[in-house]
């Protein structure tokens, strides 16, 4: 292979040659002792082991060197060699692999005392004295200096053997000096001679030659400031500045990251009239690949060809590695057709680069299809090669594909190295397989290579999808305790991995972590100073976690500002920068776009969208309109709905465990009861009757009117009318008059079935508050237990959007936070219990849309938890079921009505002071106190699903938190003998009581429906119903009581307030024959039969 990449048979002299000048600096090309060949340089450049065996100095075969021009004397004229006689490259001997010694120049009369030298060598050589011993090749003095201690001092024997060298051979013992790890010895070899005596012939060595080696050294210690100090001793001293020159200074500041100065030294260059050579021209490439000017390095190409330099192979490799470097893959594969066209063979270096470009491509196929190319042609494989084809299998999500190829590469004895075990557990971590992720960086620490800031920002991220996030944070940790300083990187993607969980403790730890980032430098933003213009905060391009967390610290700062310093101190103009549009080259977030937009609008914020001619997306508002925003209650309320986090600083480690186990067991029995409630149990919605689903919604108001009345749960009500369903489900046809008993049989059964804690109303309450006689109602009870064959199970929308708060942690949380975070959600289940078209769906995917819906119009981050994705399986809301049910969630989140009424909550709660407040919460649980008592919280789990979860299940069906299961359950009588006229009661309760049974008394929510038209359902509303909503008064700010009040007051107002849906007797007509219809368009009213034994449908 020639240098320009042109093949032919090249001895095994010329062979040689190229190896050894391929191991050489480029600034010896000129002296015509060989051009450096394409490729070696590039695998020179990435560290190939292999390459390094094959191009030592020294490595060479014994034999003939090649023809080499003259030699120049001290004198600066021409020496010609005696025929016959060669003196070998630079005064390298061979004498110590084996030869004797070849061209020992005469010493000078310095040393003309005899006497032995430290290393054996004489110590006298005079004019005539050829065998004198203080003549030594390079190679014996790098080996030399290579055994001296770290604090001892150059030896006599090296100065003495320097007056026998020329400046090319001092510059080549720099570089060997270099590759042994001796660069403090090499510069101060070289700060010797530059020390010397102006009169003494070693300051003859301190030439273009020596100068160039050493600046070059400089990239080992990125001190760039040493090599262009050299730079200027050179000016100063008037020594030659060739093209090597500036062309090493530039390679120097590439490598010390000062890119912008590499151009600088190329522009200076060119103002001296010093012309470019095809090094030149290459590290050119280079520099414009690093700056991300892809079109520039293309144009360089084309330079090149204007000004007569011949591009080699190498060129267009660069030219390759750096469009690839500049994300810009097709123009990369448009270079290697270039290429081709100008008749150029491929080599390793540029099959790797196309791997790289096809990778970033996702095209894998064609990847492999170079890397078949390769074993075909029996190519080296390297390092590069593997790692290149394991990042396209990540790029392409084929995690499998990459362990194949990782094993493949160490059956081939290649050795992986950290970009390797990088691309590998990226790759895992794309396909969610944290558990190969943790393996292969096992792996990797057992065979000795260091992790770098990478690789734990792959694993991070591979625990992050796999929902382990307690690992993800030991493995930032970890990383800390190694030495490993996190970059912004890295702390970017732990504190998303933190926040995503949507676990309040999680996301405490995330707000801690950015603080700490913030102190090392990250995440900076603009200070506040009183000055004109404006001040932003610049979320674009962060992931979502760190923009809320970064949000919610910035807003805290403007607080504080405002209160300590007053309203003159915030700036004239604030500004929130979403995306950054084209004046970024990074993507932005279009989460943290949405989310940012949703909650300043849904919390009535002064921030608005704003056209800039600079930015896509930024929202801005006055200081002073700021200032009264952050300083007033709503701000408060808006806090406590959106960051929940303030009380976590306060946790420990220890807590964090065991929170997160007690917490993460629980909820995974919980929702384990509600699959296999749901995958055993199913509506059939072709059997409910029309007259049944004409009354349904009535009913449903009446129910919730009872259980309010009784100091019943709500997820006692929402349980019931689950089995209401059932019921109408099962039954053939059910008389209208019998169906409000049908309710309040439904209500009992589900109030004995709920926690040990739930009362469950006597008879008298029954008849006092329904009107129906109780034995009736018990006579239903018995009857609906016979229908469905004493399976009355019912595990309610209601039930697992608990469960899903559950694990989130509201539980720890004040009620203020607990509101903030629940309220509005649970105020969406009460009102979906009124659309059919959720009838169709399973109740935990109603309750994930619900709870997906709400926080997304409030611009919660995340919208859909982690740890939720992981807890029940829904990754996405993607899938039929859950696309139908999210419709209709954020249909039912859209009405005004309950926006409204949720923040007049929270503001109200906001507005409290001291520890005198009334309370208020939305589950009778968490009436007991506030977090941080002695007893551990009861369990949100309640016995309503813990009565399902399979015989001997731990956690929460064990310990002083439940009583025996058997307890929630009471067993029935016998069935009565006819069970297909449950709903027909005999003969005498009939006379008895039947004008009873159609005169449930008036629910207190009836009379709302008359004056509830102005909040009526959007012509859309996919149910057809019209259900009145809560009148304005009904849901007044002040409807959860005073400070007198004892909690269950203050939960009952609360929960009145937030089941004000009820329809008199004018809608209910209207609304019925609405849904009455739609349900005939569903095709209702087909098959008979039982229960379904598959999910809801």
């Amino acid at each position: 292979m020639r240098p320009d990449g042109r093949a032919h048979n090249a001895p095994p002299q010329e062979e040689l040659r190229q190896r050894w000048m391929a191991d050489s600096s480029a600034y010896y090309t000129s002296m015509n002792f060989g051009r450096q060949s394409e490729g070696q340089h590039q695998q020179q450049h990435q560290h190939h082991p292999a390459l390094h065996k094959q191009q030592r100095p020294g490595a060479y075969h014994p034999g003939p060197p090649p023809q080499q021009a003259a030699a120049v004397g001290w004198g600066g004229q021409a020496i010609q060699e005696p025929s016959g006689y060669r003196v070998p490259w630079f005064g390298r001997s061979r004498s110590k692999y084996g030869g004797g010694k070849y061209g020992k120049k005469g010493g000078d009369q310095l040393y003309a005392s005899g006497g032995q030298g430290r290393f054996g060598a004489s110590g006298g050589a005079g004019p005539s004295s050829r065998g004198g011993e203080d003549v030594l090749s390079v190679e014996e003095m790098a080996v030399i200096i290579q055994k001296l201690q770290p604090n001892e001092p150059l030896p006599e024997v090296i100065f003495r053997a320097l007056h026998h060298v020329d400046s090319r051979a001092v510059a080549l013992l720099l570089k060997d000096l270099s590759r042994l790890g001796k660069d403090r010895r090499a510069m101060e070899l070289f700060d010797w001679l530059r020390s010397a005596n102006e009169r003494s012939p070693l300051k003859a060595l301190c030439d273009v030659y020596s100068y160039t080696a050493t600046i070059s050294l400089c990239i080992h210690g990125q001190d760039v400031e040493r090599a262009l100090e050299l730079m200027q001793e050179m000016r100063t001293r008037n020594i030659e500045r060739n093209v090597h020159t500036y062309t090493a200074l530039m390679n120097v500041c590439i490598k010390c990251g000062k890119l912008p100065l590499a151009l600088d030294i190329y522009n200076s260059m060119r103002a001296v009239n010093c012309t470019p050579n095809v090094v030149t021209y290459n590290t050119l490439v280079d520099v414009y690949g690093k700056l991300g000017q892809w079109e520039r390095a293309i144009h360089v190409l084309d330079l090149m060809k204007q000004e007569g330099v011949e591009p080699v192979l190498r060129t267009y490799n660069t030219l390759i590695i750096a469009c690839n470097m500049c994300n810009q893959p097709r123009e990369a594969l448009a270079v290697y057709q270039r290429l081709l066209a100008d008749g150029f063979t491929p080599n390793s270096t540029t099959y790797n680069a196309l791997i790289s470009a096809y990778g970033k491509t996702t095209q894998l196929g064609k990847a492999l299809e170079v890397y078949q190319e390769m074993l075909r042609q029996n190519m080296e494989r390297s390092v590069i090669t593997y790692s290149s084809l394991i990042s396209a299998c990540e790029k392409a999500g084929q995690w499998e594909t990459a362990l194949r190829i990782f094993n493949e590469m160490q059956q081939d004895n290649c050795l992986p190295n950290t970009v390797t075990y990088n691309s590998l557990v990226t790759a895992c971590a794309q396909g969610g397989q944290w558990e190969k992720a943790t393996e292969v960086f096992e792996q990797m620490n057992s065979h000795g290579c260091t992790p770098d800031v990478v690789t734990y920002t792959a694993l991070i991220s591979a625990y992050e999808r796999g929902g382990q996030w307690q690992k993800a944070l030991k493995a930032f940790h970890k990383m800390c305790v190694q030495g490993c300083k996190p970059d912004a990187i890295v702390y970017n993607a732990i504190i998303d991995t933190l926040w995503e969980t949507g676990i309040i403790w999680a996301q405490g730890k995330a707000l801690q972590l950015f603080m700490t980032a913030v102190q090392q430098g990250h995440f900076r933003q603009e200070p506040f100073v009183r000055r004109p213009g404006r001040v932003e905060v610049n979320l674009h391009a962060m992931t979502a976690g760190v923009a809320m967390v970064c949000l919610y610290c910035w807003l805290l700062e403007l607080r504080r500002i405002a209160m300590e310093k007053g309203t003159p101190h915030l700036p004239a103009v604030l500004a929130i920068v979403t995306d950054m549009g084209k004046a970024s080259r990074e993507q932005g977030n279009c989460i943290v776009k949405e989310a940012v937009a949703a909650m300043m609008s849904f919390w009535d914020a002064p921030f608005r969208l704003v056209q800039d001619g600079v930015y896509a997306s930024v929202l801005e508002a006055g200081g002073m309109q700021v200032a009264d925003w952050v300083t007033s209650t709503p701000f408060n309320a808006q806090l406590a709905s959106l960051f929940p986090i303030g009380d976590s600083s306060k946790m420990t480690e220890e807590m964090y465990v065991m929170r997160e186990q007690q917490v993460t067991q629980e909820c995974q029995e919980a929702f384990a009861a509600v699959q296999h409630f749901e995958n055993t149990h199913g509506l059939v919605l072709s059997n409910m009757s029309p007259g049944y689903v004409q009354q349904r919604p009535v009913l449903i108001s009446r129910l919730l009117d009872l259980s309010s009345k009784l100091s019943l749960r709500d997820e006692v009500v929402h349980d019931a009318v689950l089995l209401m369903d059932r019921t109408a489900s099962q039954a053939k046809q059910v008389p209208e008059d019998v169906l409000p008993l049908v309710g309040v049989a439904a209500l009992i059964i589900a109030a004995k079935q709920g926690d040990s804690s739930d009362r469950v109303p006597t008879n008298a309450e029954i008849e006092q508050n329904t009107e129906l006689p109780a034995t009736a109602v018990a006579k239903m009870e018995w009857n609906i237990r016979g229908l469905l064959t004493d399976d009355i199970s019912a595990i309610s929308t209601m039930r697992c959007l608990k469960v899903y708060l559950e694990r989130l942690g509201y539980r720890y949380l004040d009620k203020q936070d607990v509101y903030g975070m629940a309220g509005f959600a649970i105020m969406l289940a009460v009102e979906s219990l009124y659309d059919l078209s959720l009838l169709n769906c399973r109740p935990s995917v109603v309750a994930a849309a619900i709870l997906y819906a709400e926080r997304r119009l409030r611009g919660a981050v995340p919208f859909w938890p982690s740890m939720l994705s992981k807890l029940t399986g829904y990754h996405d809301m993607s899938t039929p079921e859950l696309t139908v049910a999210v419709r209709v969630a954020q249909k039912l989140s859209r009405k005004l009505v309950y926006a409204q009424m949720y923040k007049e909550q929270l503001i109200q709660l906001a507005g409290q002071a001291g520890p005198s407040a009334a309370p208020v919460s939305v589950v009778p649980e968490l009436a007991s106190g506030p977090p941080g008592a002695s007893a551990a919280p009861p369990p949100m789990v309640g016995h309503g699903v813990r009565a399902h979860m399979a015989p001997g299940a731990g956690g929460v069906m064990a310990g002083p938190l439940s009583g025996p299961t058997g307890a929630c359950v009471i067993a029935p009588p016998p069935p009565p003998p006819v069970v297909h006229s449950v709903m027909q009661p005999t003969a005498p309760h009939a006379t008895a009581h039947a004008p009873a049974t159609g005169q449930w008394q008036k629910g207190r929510y009836d009379h709302l429906a008359q004056g509830a038209s102005s909040v009526a359902a959007p012509p859309d509303t996919p149910s057809g119903l019209v259900v009145g909503a809560a009148a304005t008064g009904s849901a007044a700010p002040g409807t959860a009581g005073g400070p007198q009040q004892d909690d269950g007051a203050a939960i009952k107002a609360l929960t009145q307030a937030m089941q004000g849906l009820a329809t008199g007797p004018r809608s209910m007509q209207t609304g019925g024959q609405a849904a009455l219809e739609q349900w005939q368009r569903l095709g209702v009213g087909g098959e008979e039969g039982g229960e379904g034994s598959g999910p809801v449908r």
